[in-house]
């Protein structure tokens, strides 16, 4: 990363709810990289209350975000933006004003929580799953070497921010109940995603640094001890540094608590199973019921508090 601050400007329709979030988020961990706006075509004029209860509960700043619109920095005095972001579908079709210093623009649509109707536990894990959605392609933008790539590079990158892990990805042990539950709830989303056994075909090691630097846990909430050799390696030894754990994961992966699961919205270990719903990016197709009898999502697909 440059030393050279960047101006980032993220735009939706309302700017209420996802443009609030990515400009919190990215204010958090971009600080002193880059500086960030938000604003909206048409603005409501109040941001929505959850999206401040779920940066507020996640530990991201609240102070100054404010609905406006993006005309506010079209004007001459405005900020010259380096980057441009809309993140919904809407502010993705419309025509944009001309941006002073004609930045570098990419879409990253995440869906609506503000659209989602239900219960208030149903409308709140709405704005967790577009938080978290949005926080993993910031993470990406933030890891990105953006002195070092060309104009061309860097604009393919930003865009596939957007696109990749369109997919989604079980890091899976089908010997396993909570793996095969979170499998079938994925299913029961009516995805079918890639399967990795990983006691077969085990992540590289930056593989798995990457898995658990983007879940947000520490090396040592990974590891599992039942049924592994987590006690006769001595791995409850607090001297242990994080690369010792993750170099006896690498010679016994079975130490991989599982499963992890990979979307669009975000990086989890789904423990339990039903943890995967706050990162899958469609909704359940109807009832599921795992396979201890426990039914933890009804008819309409909604999830069972």
């Amino acid at each position: 990363m440059t030393d050279r601050v960047f101006n980032v400007l993220f735009l939706c329709t309302g700017n209420s709810a996802r443009s609030i979030l990515a400009e919190s988020i990215l204010r958090k961990d971009g600080a002193g990289h880059f500086r960030v706006f938000s604003a909206g075509s048409h603005p409501k004029g109040q941001v929505n209350p959850l999206a401040l209860k779920v940066l507020t509960s996640f530990d991201y700043p609240t102070e100054g975000l404010r609905s406006k619109p993006w005309d506010e920095f079209a004007v001459a005095n405005a900020p010259v933006m380096d980057f441009v972001f809309t993140v919904c579908d809407d502010a993705a079709g419309e025509v944009c004003p001309v941006w002073p210093g004609k930045p570098i623009t990419a879409h990253w649509g995440i869906p609506d929580p503000s659209s989602v109707s239900g219960t208030d536990a149903d409308r709140e894990r709405a704005f967790v799953s577009a938080f978290k959605g949005l926080k993993n392609r910031i993470s990406l933008l933030v890891a990105l070497p953006i002195a070092k790539l060309e104009t061309a590079s860097l604009v393919t990158k930003l865009r596939d921010i957007g696109t990749e892990t369109t997919g989604v990805t079980i890091y899976h042990n089908p010997d396993c109940g909570t793996s095969r539950n979170t499998l079938a709830l994925i299913r029961n989303a009516g995805i079918e995603p890639t399967i990795i056994e990983y006691l077969k075909t085990p992540p590289s090691r930056a593989e798995l640094v990457s898995l658990i630097t983007r879940m947000g846990i520490s090396v040592r909430d990974l590891l599992r001890r039942k049924g592994t050799p987590y006690d006769a390696l001595g791995l409850d030894n607090p001297s242990l540094t994080d690369d010792d754990l993750i170099d006896a994961m690498m010679a016994h992966p079975i130490l991989m608590n599982r499963p992890i699961v990979v979307t669009p919205l975000g990086v989890a270990l789904c423990r339990p199973s039903e943890a995967v719903l706050d990162i899958l990016p469609n909704p359940q197709r109807g009832a599921f019921v795992k396979e201890d009898g426990e039914k933890i999502v009804d008819e309409s697909g909604k999830r069972i508090s």
